[in-house]
């Protein structure tokens, strides 16, 4: 699907909003049932969406957003607070990201030890400015790790961190790269004001100091390079150029979608609820099928969740990438297309486009703007969906020849 083939392109200007229904159509308790609070504080604590049954995923979310460590002889939790809601029990750091994510901690752990032992050269360095930049090389390092083992990589910001760190000649992808004497961003401003350079080497001891920093300037060039080999694999939300992306950040990324596609389904039923469509109804209000044939809304909606909530983890889990390829992709793009066909309000707020033989069995509510823009996201939510997993189940061009061979 293109862009000039979105539902949402026919939709009425945002800032016209229908009035035609109250906001809320029934009084209720502001209060939710003691069950719902729980599920509620366990997915704010631990940053994943609770599912009856699943004790694997709520043992693999507690192990992430909980560290045990030995204090004085009793065991102590550490909370590290998840700032979003994945499905933990499915993807992982993997394939290359962990081998560049190792190389961070370990390039990071060796260089923050030679950057302590860094001392001014020159005599008329400014203590307060030194140990200004130390601190400003310690926290870019310490990010680039942070990053990096992250399940879901945020590209943009390890580019960021690069660019401080190196300079923007580096971070542009100059080939060859920067060395000790040519290296700028905070680094080179740190070498300046310490007076890490040969002109200010006079012992052997201080060429020592300059040889640790020459050191660390190379181990963070190469963490660089090794971040520009893998970085459009690495990130699910770009499509790589060559090849597939890495599996288990890809996971994630389809883990959020199809959480957001859940949620999603919930907002679409809330939304007809409120124009006085309530759950009843959506078994009797048929929609046509983009293959031929109707079905029932609320039977497209119960599809939808099942897929987003539970199969389509179940079928990547079980299966893999062919999982992904042969199933998963097929239900995905199903849904897609159904939801993409689903009659929709002319600009004009009436349904003038609707085939005849819907035009009667939808009620006027589902063509307001609040249920289309809601419908609008959710075909939105599975076209992303979609999109992310596509390359995932293609397969890459050493696979390709391999098959035409045989």
């Amino acid at each position: 699907m293109t862009s000039n083939d979105d539902r949402g392109v026919l939709l009425p200007p945002a800032q016209e909003v229908d009035t035609a229904y109250p906001a809320s159509v029934r009084p209720h308790s502001s209060a939710l049932p003691a069950g719902k609070l729980a599920e509620q504080a366990i997915s704010d604590v631990l940053g994943w969406k609770w599912r009856e049954g699943d004790a694997k995923g709520f043992v693999a979310a507690l192990t992430g957003s909980f560290g045990l460590s030995e204090v004085q002889g009793r065991t102590e939790a550490t909370w590290t607070p998840r700032g979003y809601a994945i499905q933990a029990d499915l993807g992982a750091v993997t394939g290359g990201q962990a081998s560049l994510a190792a190389r961070a901690r370990s390039a990071a752990k060796d260089a923050l030890a030679l950057l302590d032992a860094l001392r001014p050269l020159r005599t008329d360095a400014d203590p307060e400015n030194a140990e200004g930049f130390r601190a400003l090389v310690r926290h870019d390092l310490e990010q680039i790790r942070q990053e990096l083992e992250s399940p879901l990589i945020r590209v943009p910001r390890v580019d960021q961190l690069f660019l401080l760190l190196l300079g923007p000649s580096t971070a542009s992808g100059a080939p060859g790269g920067p060395d000790a004497d040519t290296v700028r961003g905070h680094i080179g401003r740190l070498r300046d004001e310490f007076g890490l350079t040969s002109c200010q080497v006079n012992t052997i001891e201080e060429e020592r100091i300059q040889t640790s920093f020459i050191t660390l300037v190379d181990w963070v060039v190469s963490l660089f390079r090794g971040w520009l080999d893998s970085r459009d694999r690495i990130d699910p939300f770009s499509q790589p150029a060559n090849g597939q992306p890495y599996f288990g950040p890809a996971v994630v990324a389809l883990s959020q979608l199809l959480a957001a596609t859940a949620a999603q389904v919930d907002e679409v039923i809330t939304m007809l609820q409120s124009v006085f469509v309530q759950q009843e109804d959506l078994e009797v209000l048929r929609i046509p099928d983009a293959d031929g044939g109707t079905m029932s809304l609320g039977g497209l909606l119960r599809w939808i969740h099942d897929f987003a909530a539970v199969e389509g983890g179940q079928l990547i889990e079980s299966a893999g990438k062919e999982g992904v390829g042969s199933a998963f992709l097929q239900v995905a793009t199903r849904l897609q297309r159904i939801v993409a066909g689903l009659p929709r309000s002319s600009p004009n707020g009436d349904a003038r486009d609707v085939p005849g033989n819907f035009r009667a069995t939808l009620p006027p509510g589902f063509f307001s703007t609040r249920v289309q823009r809601a419908v609008d996201e959710l075909d939105d939510h599975l076209q992303e969906v979609v999109r992310i997993a596509t390359p995932i189940g293609t397969p890459g061009p050493s696979s390709a020849t391999g098959l035409r061979e045989q």
